[in-house]
């Protein structure tokens, strides 16, 4: 179950982690876990940025627990740890990448708050990064929720999540946040009322682009962080933007509409435009 650890003790691996395995025989090499005895829905199943950094062969990763990781990919060993979110109560990982649980829901009916939320501090929605400017772009959710455990039998075809949870529907934001994986800082931020829960996009014309759950699909200065250009799409991002070439020209092309379960990562965006559709623009011949 995602919240009842009793049933399952020590790490769990190969749970939350990143895994090296030899494509000749199927033997893992190496291995890193981001969430030893994940109690918090964190999944660690999000993207792992491939890129080089000072002729080492290094990936990044965000995790729904809030911090952003980078390893070197030839051994999955630790470079570095740096949160991203600016709450997080779950429990800490130091520079070491030790890592210290605070709050979870080991009691039986008894409400725990924590953050970032089951839907984490970045959701399955992909980062980006960019070789020009050596940094990455992340979408940022800081979105706290409330867990109750529940301990249940397992019973087949039955969700057995181990807990009732509640996702905040107050004091809630997001940002796009830039981030410098040589040093672990953020060198701008475009802040915004609602979590983003679209993917990003940057270009090698040194744009970046993400939309937001109020359907505003915007374009910064890579480096700077200056806002260039923005669209009312009409309904909220929670896709992927792409861009692509025909016949010459460049295009962009970005899907809008939630899908299911809105809820359970943004209980908020239910109140928002949720139509689907597919915007394409065409940059200037």
């Amino acid at each position: 179950p995602d919240f009842d650890g009793g049933v399952r003790e020590g790490d769990n691996l190969y749970t939350n982690c990143v895994v090296a395995v030899d494509p000749d025989n199927g033997q893992i090499k190496a291995h890193y876990q981001y969430t030893p005895h994940d109690v918090w829905d964190y999944d660690s199943t999000m993207e792992n940025i491939l890129f080089e950094m000072d002729g080492r062969k290094c990936s990044g990763h965000f995790d729904k627990n809030g911090y952003f990781f980078v390893l070197d990919r030839t051994d999955c060993s630790l470079i570095r740890v740096v949160p991203f979110v600016d709450r997080i109560t779950w429990g800490e990982i130091d520079s070491s990448g030790k890592v210290t649980p605070r709050v979870f829901p080991d009691k039986e009916g008894e409400p725990v708050h924590f953050w970032p939320g089951p839907a984490g501090a970045k959701e399955w929605t992909h980062a980006a990064y960019n070789p020009n400017t050596g940094l990455f772009y992340a979408p940022v959710q800081d979105v706290g929720a409330t867990a109750t455990r529940r301990r249940r039998e397992f019973k087949e075809s039955i969700p057995y999540w181990g807990a009732g949870v509640a996702v905040d529907t107050e004091d809630v934001s997001g940002y796009l946040s830039a981030i410098d994986p040589a040093t672990g800082q953020e060198k701008w931020r475009h802040r915004n009322d609602h979590p983003m829960t679209a993917s990003v996009l940057t270009t090698a014309g040194d744009l970046v682009f993400a939309g937001d759950p109020a359907g505003i699909l915007r374009a910064w200065n890579a480096t700077s962080g200056d806002l260039l250009w923005e669209f009312l799409c009409g309904s909220g991002h929670h896709s992927s933007p792409s861009t692509y070439i025909v016949d010459g020209q460049q295009f962009l092309a970005v899907p809008v509409g939630y899908g299911a379960w809105t809820e359970g990562f943004y209980p908020g965006a239910l109140a928002q435009a949720g139509g689907s559709a597919v915007f394409a623009f065409a940059l200037p011949e």
